[in-house]
């Protein structure tokens, strides 16, 4: 994008929570915090200034498939960059003290996510429709996961999922492709990367609990995450099921959005979303609202279920929702952030990376007899999860 004068660019490793269990849970997102706290050759302080000293914005996160590490910054810095990444990514120092420090912080963000209903509610979700599955276990593992890990867990761990043959790098903005292709062989020459191997088993998802209730003091509301399995991230049916939770409560203009908050006023908060990973998906519902109203919302959602189901969805409907998904996808592909995003898990996962005009012909291919389809075969009330979280009667 020569237009451009800066660059995303991220290394993304294939582990996340489901290469965990119960006992190192939360070790790939502790992991990550980790590397920035200083390497063979730099500190934490070292790493801080020299991202600063050439205006770049750095983060990472964690998921439950993948871990990405990235950075922001001005297109003459790009060697910069990929060295300072390469560093923190290949050889952290994790000397015991950082371990003990940030253990500590971890330990305070799992409180600001179990003081966040709206975040944690989904961690009881995810254990609820697949409890026996590593995609139940939360991103930030447990404070008595975190206990049980020592330096040497840590560094076998490490060693076992982050190398170099298993990693992707992806970039986007006012970068040439074989400018860098030709730095990262440079900075991996002498890297010990391991061979590429499959991390990730497929499981067959377990069968989901049909509801959980998570009592609870600390809030005013009631929390309602209503949903099931979806799909793997290589079915065909991945788009139409997003063209489906669109349409159902995706945009302002769905069927949710506009009858329990539009017309009935009962919510602030409504939407439904769906997630795919390598062996299944998430498809849900989420509200928010007095504990007054909890009874008639959930009535609201089961009645437009059952008259998607008996009648399938208006062709207008469809158009809006069509329209509104494509546009949502266009609008971040030209963000270079999200860009760098989109290419970077799609080779990771999916081995491939569809072209913007690929996605948009898949979705303007969905009919309406693919959503009915859709609903008959993964819509099935009496089998889909229901989690109340907050002062439940």
């Amino acid at each position: 994008m020569p237009h451009f004068r800066s660059v995303s660019l991220g290394i993304w490793v294939p582990v996340g929570s489901r290469n965990e269990n119960e006992k190192i849970n939360g070790i790939t997102h502790l992991i990550e915090h980790l590397i920035f706290k200083g390497t063979k050759k730099r500190t934490s302080r070292d790493i801080a200034i020299e991202f600063d000293s050439i205006g770049a914005e750095y983060n990472a996160f964690t998921d439950k498939e993948n871990c990405c590490i990235y950075a922001d910054f001005i297109d003459t810095y790009l060697e910069n960059c990929i060295e300072l990444l390469f560093d923190i990514i290949t050889e952290p120092s994790f000397l015991t003290e950082n371990i003990k420090t940030e253990k500590k912080v971890v330990i305070e963000e799992i409180k600001m996510v179990e003081d966040n209903p709206s975040e944690n509610i989904m961690n009881h979700f995810y254990k609820a429709i697949f409890d026996g599955h590593p995609l139940s276990l939360p991103v930030l593992g447990t404070g008595k996961s975190l206990k049980s890990i020592n330096k040497s867990i840590i560094l076998q761990y490490f060693n076992d999922n982050f190398n170099t043959g298993n990693m992707v790098i992806s970039a986007a903005g006012n970068v040439k492709h074989e400018k860098l292709v030709d730095i990262v062989k440079r900075y991996t020459d002498n890297i010990n990367n391991g061979t590429e191997k499959n991390i990730f088993n497929k499981l067959k998802p377990p069968q989901s609990e049909i509801m959980r209730k998570v009592p609870s003091n600390k809030t005013n509301s009631v929390y309602i995450c209503f949903g099931c399995q979806g799909c793997e991230r290589d079915s065909d049916d991945r788009y139409p099921i997003s063209l489906f939770t669109n349409l159902l409560g995706g945009s302002m203009s769905s069927r949710l959005f506009q009858k329990i908050r539009e017309e009935e006023g009962l919510v602030y908060s409504i939407f439904s979303n769906n997630v795919q990973y390598i062996d299944t998906g998430v498809i849900l519902i989420y509200a928010a609202s007095s504990p007054g109203n909890t009874d008639r919302i959930l009535e609201l959602i089961r009645n437009e279920i059952k008259d998607i189901s008996k009648y399938g969805v208006k062709e207008s409907e469809l158009l809006v929702a069509r329209e509104n998904l494509k546009g949502g996808i266009v609008l971040s592909f030209e963000d270079i952030s999200s860009r760098m995003f989109r290419l970077g898990k799609g080779l990771l996962l999916d081995k491939n990376v569809l072209t913007i005009n690929e996605v948009l012909k898949k979705i303007d291919n969905i009919q309406k007899n693919d959503i009915d389809d859709i609903v008959s075969r993964y819509i099935n009330l009496d089998k889909m999860s229901l989690v109340l979280m907050g002062k439940i009667k």
